[in-house]
């Protein structure tokens, strides 16, 4: 019961961290408002996800993971030729980057509905 009450709360926990180390070192403006928490947060969230779906399951969600985002970078490489007919780099990066904390968001959530449904 304790993992599962843990597993719950360590995002909360590990949001609320990150929030009061960039507030407390001023990370927003060393970086010119460039790195914000999400891309911190989908680290944490990648690492807990791991850590969680091990002690769960007692098999590794990361290989699939990471099978979901090579796919998700494929495609939006795809868009960006057809569609645009030209690559930007930067562009690609951080919109790829954004929408795998989306991903590693509902991930993690369907882990803690999965974890308390059974």
């Amino acid at each position: 019961m304790f993992i599962k009450v843990l597993i719950a709360l360590y995002p909360l926990l590990v949001f609320i961290a990150l929030v009061f180390i960039f507030k407390f070192f001023r990370l927003r403006h060393l970086t010119n408002r460039k790195l914000k928490i999400p891309d911190v947060f989908t680290l944490f969230l990648i690492f807990g996800m791991q850590i969680f779906s091990k002690n769960i399951t007692s098999i590794s969600i990361l290989p699939y993971y990471l099978l979901i985002i090579s796919d998700l970078a494929l495609v939006l490489l795809l868009l960006d030729l057809f569609y645009y007919k030209r690559f930007s780099y930067r562009r690609f990066l951080k919109l790829w980057w954004r929408l795998t904390f989306f991903i590693t968001l509902i991930i993690y959530l369907l882990l803690i509905v999965i974890t308390f449904t059974h």
